[in-house]
């Protein structure tokens, strides 16, 4: 027979206890939904993050040239690409002090220990980490003018091929195809300062190599020096490819200068008192020889006078070194007419008589036109300058490689 189980009746919760039990599961839902909530910002703060350091920041500009952005990333890139070099250079000076052994010989009145020291110093003082924002600042000027420089390239129709910058490339590395290779050749330091506008350390004697050596210098650079910051073959040749680019505007520019223009040759005596100077442009007045005074001065022991020439000049160059006033009265000499002692600018203590040896229309000098060139760039780069927005590198600049 089965024995019968008594069942305990089931108790009624009453409405005050489903309704506690209904407020605690929507607490319970309430607190899972918030720490879900929570737990996704988290996830999305970080992402964003991630997002943000490894695409956006790198993406923003650090500048605008004519609505074509320069960006963080290559803005970076550039500044670890100088430090490489300016380190490069820091290198090799160490390399040639110690090639001095301790030797102290004298040049143009500095030694060579004094000349590496002061360029070690100033390169030290370059890489400094509290210097990184006046390199970064550089570093943004250059890539600015690069890009003003390539728009009016295009502008002007103006192209630099291939082999141009595998040539830039071959010259940059000491490597010459030409050249007959040394049957013994030492590798030279590998440099690439034909990139900066403008250059501080003394550079290597071109050494001939054969192209095997120079392949195995560029691959080592490459793959050694460039690839570990995250630069690319591809963007090492975009800026020697830019930098070309800014010779050739130049050098554009330069043709569309005149090529001759009125200019006087000068040659002067100097003298330390006004007394000289005067005792000097008396003697020329009662006909005395110029060349027989000059000769006079410089042969004569402990002189305080001197004598020297100044080639074919235009006015405006005479004026950037002599002065307006001084440069207007040399420039109206007539051949063979010289002018009263003149002082360059009142705190000068040295006068000065000037005598013209000729004065005709001329060709101009390389050396000028070159300069006239220069001059132009600037002022056409500083014009250029309304099209640029620059935005603010605080924190963008790497302080190290």
């Amino acid at each position: 027979m089965t024995k019968k189980v008594k069942r305990t009746p089931k108790q009624q919760l009453t409405r005050k206890q489903r309704s506690r039990i209904r407020e605690e599961r929507r607490i319970e839902r309430m607190l899972m939904w918030g720490v879900g909530i929570i737990a996704a910002l988290i996830v999305g703060v970080l992402g964003y993050g991630v997002v943000a350091e490894k695409i956006i920041e790198p993406r923003e500009p650090v500048a605008i040239v004519d609505e074509v952005p320069i960006t963080t990333a290559e803005f970076q890139d550039r500044v670890k690409f100088r430090r490489l070099q300016l380190q490069n250079q820091l290198g090799y000076l160490y390399q040639q002090q110690q090639a001095m052994g301790g030797q102290d010989v004298e040049s143009a009145g500095q030694s060579f220990q004094d000349y590496f020291q002061e360029q070690i110093s100033s390169l030290q003082s370059q890489l400094a980490p509290e210097n990184a924002q006046a390199l970064g600042q550089q570093v943004l000027d250059q890539m600015i003018q690069e890009e003003l420089v390539r728009q009016e390239t295009e502008r002007r129709d103006i192209t630099v091929t291939a082999e141009e910058v595998q040539r830039a490339v071959h010259e940059n590395f000491g490597y010459d195809p030409d050249a007959t290779p040394a049957p013994t050749a030492s590798a030279p330091l590998t440099s690439t300062d034909a990139l900066t506008a403008a250059q501080s350390t003394p550079a290597p004697a071109p050494t001939a190599m054969t192209e095997s050596d120079f392949r195995e210098m560029y691959n080592r650079y490459m793959q050694d020096g460039l690839k570990p910051l995250g630069i690319s073959e591809q963007q090492y040749r975009s800026w020697v490819k830019a930098s070309l680019l800014v010779e050739e505007l130049q050098a554009d520019m330069e043709e569309s200068l005149p090529q001759e223009a009125e200019q006087v040759k000068l040659r002067f005596l100097s003298a330390s008192s006004e007394e000289q100077a005067r005792e000097l442009a008396q003697r020329l007045d009662s006909g005395d020889d110029f060349e027989m005074l000059a000769d006079e001065i410089q042969s004569a022991e402990e002189s305080t006078a001197s004598s020297s020439e100044l080639d074919w000049q235009p006015e405006e160059t005479l004026v950037d070194q002599l002065g307006e006033e001084v440069a207007a009265t040399v420039f109206d000499l007539d051949v063979g007419e010289h002018t009263e002692p003149l002082k360059l600018g009142e705190e000068s203590e040295t006068y000065y008589i000037f005598q013209a040896t000729g004065h005709e229309q001329r060709e101009l000098s390389d050396a000028i036109l070159e300069q006239r060139a220069q001059e132009k760039f600037q002022s056409w780069l500083e014009a250029q300058q309304s099209l640029v927005e620059r935005k603010s590198i605080e924190g963008s600049v790497p302080t190290e490689l």
